[in-house]
């Protein structure tokens, strides 16, 4: 059996398939030496050993160079910036956690406190109105024990004044309208009065009072409205 390499064509990096031919001893169909081993088979029976064992088509020859696979710098490069980029990503997705998570707890802090501060601003207001409440109820009991209306009238003339006082305290005080020109900011129109003794557009009566908190209307007045027959 010969094998023919070409010195060019084994590469100590690679793998290579080299054919190998049967060796020519063994014989092919037809050839002197088949009719011979045929020959020698009819006559002993046996068959040789040499025949009996199959010579390979195809052998496979694999050369590979121990040395170490070196990467071109180009690409060592992109291999450390692949790196940086996955740290830095890491440390933003950590640092973004932590910073969402202070918000949140930043945002429920804040909800707290400002439901702590409504609370007390309620229970300051309504303090506040306790004492013009304690006022209603004596009103009522000395009125029901003396049934004296002069002493009814008085009294709640004076819990009304108290209140006025308890809501000015806050910042609550009434819009002025009777007389006054007609606001649309300040008043609402229920109606419309003919007259020719005074302006047009002038409120001639106060239906239903408004209030202000400090520049804000909460509610605005209910009028009568003066204008031309």
């Amino acid at each position: 059996m010969q094998i023919y390499l070409p010195e060019d064509s084994i590469n100590m990096t690679s793998k290579h398939k080299i054919k190998i031919e049967p060796e020519e001893t063994l014989g092919a169909p037809g050839t002197p030496a088949q009719e011979e081993r045929d020959k020698e088979i009819a006559q002993t029976g046996t068959v040789p050993d040499e025949v009996l064992t199959e010579s390979p088509d195809e052998a496979d020859i694999v050369a590979e160079s121990g040395a170490e696979e070196i990467l071109p710098e180009d690409v060592k490069d992109l291999l450390e910036r692949c790196r940086a980029a996955e740290k830095k990503a890491e440390e933003e997705h950590d640092s973004f956690i932590r910073t969402f998570a202070d918000f949140n707890n930043y945002r429920r802090r804040t909800r707290e406190e400002m439901e702590g501060m409504r609370k007390f601003a309620i229970e300051d207001f309504a303090l506040k109105l306790l004492p013009v409440m304690d006022n209603f109820e004596r009103a009522i009991k000395s009125a029901e024990e003396s049934k004296d209306f002069d002493a009814l009238h008085s009294g709640v003339l004076l819990i009304m004044r108290q209140l006025k006082e308890a809501l000015e305290k806050e910042g609550v005080k009434e819009i002025e309208a009777e007389g006054a020109q007609f606001d649309p900011t300040k008043h609402e129109a229920v109606m419309r009065y003919e007259t020719e003794e005074c302006p047009e557009n002038i409120v001639v009566e106060e239906m239903l009072k408004g209030y202000m908190l400090d520049k804000k209307v909460i509610r605005p007045s209910m009028v009568k409205v003066s204008c031309k027959p």
